[in-house]
């Protein structure tokens, strides 16, 4: 595991450096360019790439199409990719829910492996279908906190779990290793 997170923070750091070459050329001698002030931190650092944000739209994925191969941000997709591990798209399972429209788990890990290393899911909700989700939740022994985002759910920490993130919406439910990795999934854009 501690391998994996090491890659994945290689892999984000390469990312980067590849980002920064694509800046525009200095400005030449004698010329000063206005002084840049660094972004303000609002997270941690994570081991797992941060996503970054497309201006693109996004269209919803239907029980037909949907995959684990359009669910995450390009960059995070090949940010793990390149730490060798891969999607294995699953039906969903969680607390025994069974979502109405377009829902799949997606644990990424070693081919030939039967444990995740990392792990993503998504499931639309239709009306009601939100309440009935938290429910389960509460009946597992989840508590819920709201902000501006939807409704997070969190356990007690007593159950090791490779998923510290799951927001609820009235429009769908979202599984990421860390909350803050949520947006890494297009469609919570």
């Amino acid at each position: 595991m501690t391998r994996l997170k090491s890659l994945i923070l290689l892999a984000a750091i390469a990312s980067a450096v590849t980002l920064a070459g694509c800046s525009p050329t200095p400005a030449p001698q004698g010329e000063s360019a206005a002084p840049r002030t660094p972004p303000a931190a609002t997270t941690t650092p994570s081991d797992e790439p941060s996503p970054a944000p497309t201006d693109t739209s996004v269209e919803l994925p239907t029980a037909e199409n949907i995959s684990c191969e359009t669910m995450l941000d390009p960059l995070v997709d090949r940010a793990l990719r390149a730490t060798q591990v891969i999607p294995a798209g699953k039906p969903w399972t969680q607390f025994g829910f069974e979502p109405t429209g377009a829902a799949i788990e997606c644990p990424w890990g070693y081919e030939g492996q039967p444990h995740s290393v990392t792990y993503y899911a998504w499931a639309a909700l239709s009306d009601g279908e939100a309440e009935e989700f938290l429910a389960l939740t509460a009946q597992n022994g989840y508590t819920t906190t709201e902000d501006e985002q939807g409704t997070w759910v969190t356990d007690d920490g007593s159950t090791p779990s490779e998923v510290s993130g799951i927001l609820v919406t009235d429009d769908w439910v979202a599984f990421a290793p860390e909350a803050e990795l949520i947006p890494a999934i297009l469609w919570t854009r």
